[in-house]
C-alpha cells in the first residue's frame, strides 16, 4: 500500500526542518498535489489551510534555490570566475541560512480522508478545468504581465496533479510546464539580480540573459499550445475519460 501524504511528509520531515533542498523540493510538490485532491471536496478547512501554510513557508526557500542554480549556470556560460563568484556565493550560502534559520513550519498536517467517488469527481474537475484553461489561453498567450502567466501556470499545474490521480500526463502538458516553469524562474532570477548587490561586473550580462530567456520562454509555450489546445480538447469532449 502507498504511504498517505501525511506518511510522505514525516519522512521528509527531519530533513526539511534543517533547509535540505531535496526535502524543500519534495515538501513544496507534495503540498501541491495533496491541494489538488483536497479541492475534489470533503476536506476539513483545518487540514487545506495546515497543507496551504505549509506550501507557503517553504516557497521563498525553494524559489532562490532554484535562483541560485540559473545564476551559476548562467556564470558558467558567461565565463564569470574570481574573487566576486566566490564573494557571490559566500553572500548567498549566508543568507540561504538565515532563511533557514527563519523558517517557520506548521505542525505536521494530517490526511483528509480521500471523497467517495474519487475518480468520478477528478473527471468531472477535469472536463471543468480543460474548459477554463482553454478559454483563458487566447489572452494569455497575448499577455505581457507576469502574474497574468504565473496563474496560468498555477492553474495547469493545478490541473495536472488531478489529472494524475487518474493517469499519467501527457507530454503536451509537461513540455508547456516546463517553459512556463522556467518563465517563472527567469521571473525570480530578474527580481533577485535587480535588488542585491552582487556581482555587479556581470549584473547587466545576467539580466540580459534571464530577459532573453523569459521571451524565448514565452514563445515556446505559444509553439507548443497547439499540442495541449489537442489534449484539453480531448478531455472536454470526453468528460475526463480521454486525452
Amino acid at each position: 500500500m502507498s504511504r498517505t501524504p501525511n506518511r510522505l511528509l514525516e519522512a521528509l520531515w527531519p530533513a526539511l526542518t534543517q533547509g535540505d533542498p531535496a526535502a524543500v523540493h519534495e515538501a513544496r510538490k507534495l503540498t501541491r498535489k495533496v491541494a489538488a485532491e483536497l479541492k475534489l471536496g470533503g476536506a476539513p478547512k483545518k487540514t487545506r489551510r495546515a497543507w496551504r501554510d505549509l506550501r507557503r513557508a517553504v516557497a521563498p526557500l525553494r524559489d532562490r534555490d532554484v535562483a541560485f542554480g540559473h545564476i551559476g549556470a548562467a556564470l558558467d556560460e558567461l565565463g564569470q570566475e574570481g574573487a566576486g563568484r566566490e564573494a557571490f556565493a559566500t553572500d548567498w550560502g549566508r543568507q540561504r541560512a538565515e532563511a533557514v534559520a527563519a523558517l517557520k513550519l506548521p505542525k505536521v498536517p494530517g490526511d483528509a480522508p480521500r471523497p467517495k467517488h474519487l475518480k468520478r469527481r477528478a473527471r468531472a474537475a477535469l472536463t471543468e478545468q480543460a474548459g477554463e484553461l482553454l478559454a483563458s489561453a487566447p489572452s494569455v498567450l497575448k499577455a505581457r504581465r507576469p502574474d497574468t502567466w504565473h496563474e496560468w501556470r498555477k492553474a495547469l499545474k493545478n490541473y495536472r496533479y488531478t489529472l494524475e490521480l487518474l493517469r499519467e500526463p501527457p507530454d503536451a502538458l509537461k513540455d508547456v510546464l516546463d517553459s512556463l516553469g522556467r518563465l517563472q524562474d527567469a521571473e525570480v532570477v530578474l527580481d533577485i539580480l535587480e535588488h542585491e548587490p552582487w556581482l555587479k561586473g556581470a549584473r547587466a550580462d545576467l539580466i540580459a540573459r534571464e530577459r532573453r530567456i523569459r521571451l524565448d520562454s514565452r514563445r515556446q509555450v505559444r509553439a507548443q499550445w497547439p499540442a495541449l489546445e489537442a489534449h484539453l480538447k480531448r478531455v472536454q469532449d470526453t468528460d475526463g475519460r480521454k486525452d
